[in-house]
């Protein structure tokens, strides 16, 4: 098994719109929303990674500011690789000075995958049809988001 780190920021507007990243894989076609983030760099900090993802992916500068989560989650089939990835994310709020977001791209990958960056309010996030992670920007979040994220539970566990 194929284990790996990622970082992700937790951006929101005046709005409270979170920033979200819409992916597609160019092989299945499956879409998905998910925060600005990616996987950690040899000798990458998880504050760098998301610095540099998030400019990569919505091209803004962001200071991500405090961990609010960690969640675990085992990818069974990725392409180009034989082995079960289990992936480690850590979710950190983030503050931007910049909201004039574009959708980036991923310069690791050949076929690009991001099709669109934006900010999305927890009714669109609530009703979309396309998966959105981690799950909990579905429900719990916007409780965390109402308490300052006093008390919440940071470990989200293991999805498989």
């Amino acid at each position: 098994m194929i284990f790996s780190v990622r970082a992700a920021a937790i951006i929101l507007n005046s709005l409270k719109e979170v920033l979200l990243v819409l992916h597609r894989n160019p092989v299945t076609g499956e879409e998905w929303w998910t925060l600005p983030g990616g996987r950690l760099e040899n000798e990458e900090s998880a504050i760098e990674a998301i610095i540099r993802e998030t400019k990569e992916e919505c091209g803004i500068e962001c200071e991500p500011k405090s961990l609010i989560y960690v969640r675990e989650f085992i990818e069974e089939h990725i392409q180009g690789h034989d082995e079960k990835v289990h992936h480690v994310e850590l979710y950190f709020t983030a503050e931007v000075d910049n909201y004039d977001i574009e959708t980036g791209v991923d310069p690791e990958l050949d076929e690009q995958c991001i099709v669109e960056s934006r900010f999305m309010s927890k009714e669109e996030i609530e009703s979309t049809k396309i998966s959105v992670y981690p799950e909990i920007l579905r429900d719990r979040f916007w409780d965390d988001l109402e308490s300052g994220f006093v008390g919440q539970t940071v470990y989200l566990g293991l999805h498989k």
